[in-house]
């Protein structure tokens, strides 16, 4: 797969804005880069994490009361600040580390599955990251590490409470997600646009966890098709 950005993004959606906002920037200490509105109830606010966006959608429609994800767990890598563990708002666990710990030099991302092997094959399969170590899969930069336990579940869609969604900055999303779907991936959601910013779909994993596919045109240098 033919990456336009060497990171994962992180997305999640709440309602309480104020609680992330606190988290996020004063607790972790990560830097708000900026907000992007989708419509006047929905803005999302992206947090830089070694240009890993941590996307915080303030959310005020009616939010979908969808079960939890199979995103359990985000590792920020920091040699400015001691090594710390808690909660996000949401009750994922989140690590701020020493660069280097377990292998993460800026930002890891914890899938948990009731089938490590099935969910590693689909990540160094269908969407061909790198096999890193037992278990762990790398993109980029980022390690992906997949731990057994209760995953996540097929939903109707990635709009729900807490961790929700892992985004790849690709060049092309339609032929990215149609390769994906020939090597075994399932679509969740058809390429569009989002105005001239980006083009981006989704596909999901075995689970049913949701991964957009996003040519962002800052990254690529080219505007979405017509």
């Amino acid at each position: 797969m033919r990456l336009a950005k060497p990171h994962l993004d992180l997305g999640m959606f709440t309602a309480d804005l104020d609680s992330h906002r606190h988290f996020w920037g004063e607790t972790v200490g990560l830097r708000l880069d900026h907000e992007l509105p989708f419509d006047e109830l929905w803005v999302q606010h992206r947090y830089d994490a070694h240009a890993s966006v941590i996307k915080v959608n303030h959310y005020r429609h009616p939010m979908p009361a969808l079960p939890p994800s199979g995103y359990v767990g985000l590792t920020i890598a920091r040699a400015d600040a001691p090594a710390w563990v808690g909660q996000a708002p949401s009750g994922e666990t989140v690590r701020v580390v020493p660069p280097g710990t377990d292998g993460v030099e800026r930002i890891g991302i914890t899938v948990r599955t009731p089938e490590p092997a099935r969910m590693m094959d689909f990540y160094l399969g269908a969407l061909e990251f790198e096999e890193a170590a037992p278990d762990v899969a790398r993109c980029g930069d980022t390690l992906l590490w997949v731990e057994k336990g209760p995953g996540g579940s097929t939903t109707p869609d990635f709009i729900g409470p807490g961790f929700r969604y892992l985004t790849v900055q690709i060049f092309d999303a339609d032929a990215e997600i149609a390769a994906i779907i020939g090597r075994g991936g399932r679509l969740g959601r058809a390429a569009v646009n989002f105005g001239s910013i980006a083009r981006y779909g989704f596909v999901l994993d075995p689970d049913g966890n949701w991964i957009e596919m996003s040519a962002r045109a800052s990254l690529t240098g080219m505007a979405p098709p017509r």
